[in-house]
């Protein structure tokens, strides 16, 4: 009895470690997220901050876009980028990636007279999961904040925040 109890144990352990990713249950998480913008183009900007909630952790965020003018063009569309969540998953520390593979950045407020500015970021997130490996699926909606003064005649940017949620599908 005790070989076909073995037998069967490592059959069982053959079709877990050979199941397809997509025949995997992915849970939901979700995220309240802070931080702060630490570099920012017409066409790109990187984040990188806190997140408590499902998956409480460190985040970082490069979100690429077209082009955002803030008279000419309001919305600009995510084109790609990438996101990275240092967390404890399932007991394990573990590094959650994803790509961004759509979405928008809009101007919301674009600070006349030099006052702050803010941004809805609302990006797709693909391909996520553990250490870049992941088939799943989330959202990243963050409200950006430039604070901004004037300085010798000049308007300048000092600091800039951002607030917001994330949801993954780990």
């Amino acid at each position: 009895m005790r070989p076909r109890r073995a037998l069967l144990l490592a059959a069982l352990a053959a079709l877990v470690l050979c199941a397809p990713a997509g025949a995997v249950a992915t849970q939901a998480y979700s995220d309240t997220i802070s931080g702060y913008e630490y570099y920012a183009t017409s066409t790109d900007g990187k984040f990188a901050g806190t997140a408590w909630g499902g998956l409480p952790g460190d985040w970082n965020a490069d979100v690429r876009h077209t082009p955002l003018c803030l008279s000419c063009t309001p919305t600009a569309t995510i084109t790609g980028g990438s996101f990275l969540l240092v967390t404890i998953l399932k007991s394990v520390p573990t590094l959650v990636t994803g790509t961004f593979t759509g979405g928008t950045v809009q101007v919301t407020d674009v600070g006349a007279n030099c006052t702050n500015q803010t941004f809805a970021v609302n990006g797709i997130l693909g391909d996520v999961g553990p250490w870049y490996r992941g088939s799943g699926s989330g959202t990243f909606s963050a409200t950006l904040a430039h604070y901004r003064y004037r300085v010798f005649g000049s308007c300048i940017t000092y600091s800039a925040s951002v607030t917001g949620t994330l949801s993954l599908n780990v």
